[in-house]
């Protein structure tokens, strides 16, 4: 039932904004963007991981809800449907690049607001606090949607746990090409990334708590403005889909 007036609002958006959003556009996080862009004066936006499976969705709707003057859309596989969707505007702009890059805050240029959804737990070296310490002299806000751990005080390192204990905690089996490979190959060289196995954004990485993430804002001078728990991500007892809009102070 739930999922089924989830999917109505769905078609109401598109025929709202006269645009098809894919059907993994999670309203979720569509919910958060509206009340961010209500709450703050939100002009400037970078979408950091804009790709994958929703083909920039979520910066294509801010776009066309609340027509900020200049986006940046960051990933490093983009695909024709999502390149299509962005060439043609030009309060776009595509950037083809590992936003962990250290070169890539600068690009970016100054922002009122960065967007992460379901990228922080994938960031490792430089590792997902770092990349919050890099991009926070360059925006007035950070919102963030991830799936949190819950199942210790501090963050984990997922590989760290091993084999089974890894399976355990992401939504993945060995079978998925991604991961396939992880365990036997951890420390051999990617031969697309040119990094280790163990270090490919490609999979999950992280189990990170509230506490941490809270932590690491309050030592790069973000306040939190906003909190909701979205309750558990799918079948993992250890992880739960939280959403945070953090302020500079």
């Amino acid at each position: 039932m739930i999922r089924k007036v989830l999917q109505n609002r769905l078609l109401n958006i598109n025929e709202d904004l006269k645009r098809s959003f894919p059907a993994n556009f999670m309203i979720e996080k569509k919910d958060l963007l509206d009340i961010a862009f209500t709450e703050l004066a939100i002009s400037r936006v970078a979408d950091l991981g804009c790709v994958w499976g929703v083909d920039c969705a979520y910066g294509l709707y801010v776009l066309d809800k609340y027509q900020p003057a200049h986006i940046v859309m960051v990933d490093t596989h983009w695909t024709e449907t999502a390149i299509e969707a962005c060439k043609s505007n030009r309060k776009i702009r595509i950037l083809q690049k590992s936003f962990g890059s250290p070169e890539v805050p600068g690009e970016l240029g100054s922002v009122d607001t960065i967007i992460l959804f379901d990228v922080l737990l994938h960031q490792v070296a430089p590792d997902w606090d770092r990349v919050l310490q890099m991009y926070a002299p360059y925006t007035k806000s950070f919102i963030i949607f991830n799936p949190q751990y819950i199942g210790s005080e501090t963050s984990v390192r997922l590989l760290d746990l091993g084999y089974e204990k890894y399976f355990e905690n992401v939504p993945h089996d060995i079978r998925h090409p991604a991961y396939k490979s992880l365990f036997s190959k951890m420390w051999e060289i990617h031969p697309e990334h040119g990094r280790i196995w163990r270090d490919v954004h490609h999979v999950w990485q992280w189990g990170i708590t509230d506490h941490d993430l809270f932590d690491t804002m309050e030592q790069i001078g973000f306040v939190l403005t906003y909190f909701k728990n979205h309750g558990r991500f799918g079948n993992l007892k250890n992880f739960e889909n939280h959403t945070f809009i953090f302020s500079k102070r």
